[in-house]
């Protein structure tokens, strides 16, 4: 009999639940692709197979669509209202939609910044892409390749590239940020390569707690963050603060014969609450995807070797021509496999698309990527299959011209749009084209198989026998 009984309140807890959770459809909303399994909704097909599914209620629906997944209604705008999405500011905000559905970082970060960055942590902002354009930055990168990957005259395996190159990324931002006495202490490159792990690690948090409500997600998958920054950032500023007053009172002392580092901010002082400013920005620079798709873009030039010829051929010519000081034209890009992501929340009462669907206040939009960087309007027919000189276009009068890497427009929307397109495009382009170049040069990369595999699985890098 209590079998029974506690059988009849499950089900009645559920059925409650199912009727707080079930999806409420406002008219001329973005058609809602039916689903069988209540409170489950899409979650299944959309986490198993993304790519298939979400191809499938484009062809069927058109867009945008919405889905359900994870007890919540999400809609997902397409090639022709991506760019809606990312024009309308007013309505839509992208740092609501990636904190509640991603990496909720805002919280965290508002005990440091409030709402308003310190006027000098926006002028290191600005000149972040200049300087990852400078000599300097390929030198230091060249010596941290050395450093961390050696001479490989014999072939050496990395099981896990990513945490290596984020070590490297994490050195290298220091750097140009605070300079070389910061970059050379080993505690503070793990202490900035442990946060951007901790950081990617939580935008692949399933969010099982979202089915209850999605604040619960949140707060969770963002407690070893919050913990992790609080507890470095004390070690960061006792490490870099005697550093920075150092600088200020040699300034002072010497007057107009005192030499200006590289990295140096003009500053008069500096207390615990501007570095603690400047310990979030640094970590903000390292925590970003720049080591995430340096990997995937070393995995897939490791699984062509059809490729390896040409391209190193090409990386010769280039360094024989600047003479081994690279200057980098932000150009050549290819295609990002990415489905979708970048989610916006509507903040204006509601938003009506050009089609005439209306989504509400509070929805989270995704922007469906994959609608346009790999859409036959703009690619042609063979938009899904690998062609490494797509972006490249050659004319008749013998004039080649390379589609910028960092551009904004209909058919490449990896950086976003609009006014609000990511700030650090330049920079993370440039860096890894730097990266690039100077590996490929060095190194013979290839996955154990030879093949296209994906990022988890090892790496090889061996010595090129034949370069002097």
């Amino acid at each position: 009999m209590a079998y029974v009984e506690i059988f009849c309140l499950l089900l009645f807890i559920i059925s409650i639940f199912h009727l707080i959770k079930r999806p409420r459809i406002c008219v001329n909303e973005p058609p809602l692709v039916p689903y069988r399994i209540p409170i489950i909704g899409h979650t299944y097909y959309f986490l198993n197979n993304t790519k298939t599914f979400l191809k499938e209620c484009r062809e069927k629906y058109g867009e945008p669509f919405s889905l359900y997944i994870f007890g919540e209604v999400i809609t997902f705008a397409g090639v022709d209202s991506i760019s809606e999405v990312l024009n309308n500011t007013a309505t839509f905000d992208f740092e609501l939609g990636v904190g509640k559905q991603t990496t909720p970082l805002r919280p965290i970060l508002k005990q440091f910044f409030g709402n308003n960055l310190p006027p000098h942590i926006n002028q290191l902002a600005r000149e972040m892409s200049s300087k990852a354009n400078s000599s300097n930055v390929q030198k230091e990168l060249l010596f941290e390749i050395e450093k961390f990957f050696g001479n490989c005259k014999e072939p050496k395996v990395f099981r896990n590239i990513h945490d290596t190159l984020i070590r490297i990324m994490a050195k290298l931002t220091i750097n140009l940020a605070l300079g070389k006495e910061c970059a050379q202490s080993e505690v503070l490159v793990s202490t900035f390569a442990e946060l951007a792990n901790i950081t990617l690690r939580m935008k692949y948090v399933t969010p099982i707690l979202s089915f209850i409500h999605s604040s619960f997600h949140g707060y969770f998958v963002s407690l070893p963050l919050k913990n992790a920054i609080n507890r470095h950032k004390t070690i960061f500023i006792q490490r870099c603060k005697p550093i920075v007053e150092e600088r200020i009172l040699q300034r002072k002392k010497l007057g107009e014969k005192y030499i200006q580092k590289l990295n140096e901010l003009e500053l008069d002082f500096v207390d615990d609450k501007f570095m603690g400013y400047f310990f979030i920005h640094v970590y903000l620079l390292t925590a970003n995807a720049t080591a995430k798709h340096l990997t995937s873009a070393l995995f897939d030039y490791g699984g062509r070797p059809e490729l390896w010829k040409e391209i190193y051929e090409e990386q010769l010519k280039i360094h024989n021509e600047s003479n081994g000081n690279l200057s980098i034209d932000v150009n050549k890009n290819g295609q990002i496999g990415l489905l979708s992501g970048l989610p916006h929340m509507v903040i204006a009462d509601s938003y009506t698309f050009s089609n005439r669907t209306t989504v509400p206040r509070g929805r989270i939009v995704y922007l469906y990527m994959k609608d346009t960087n790999f859409n036959n309007k703009f690619y042609g027919e063979t938009s899904d299959d690998f062609q490494p000189k797509r972006q490249i276009t050659s004319y008749s009068d013998g004039k080649i011209v390379h589609s910028s890497a960092t551009k904004i427009d209909n058919s490449f929307m990896v950086f976003r749009g609009g006014k609000h397109a990511c700030p650090g495009r330049f920079y993370a382009v440039n860096i890894i084209k730097i990266f690039l170049h100077e590996s490929i040069l060095r190194y013979n990369i290839r996955t154990e198989s030879g093949k296209i595999e994906p990022p988890k699985i090892s790496l090889v890098f061996l010595a090129h026998l034949n370069l002097d």
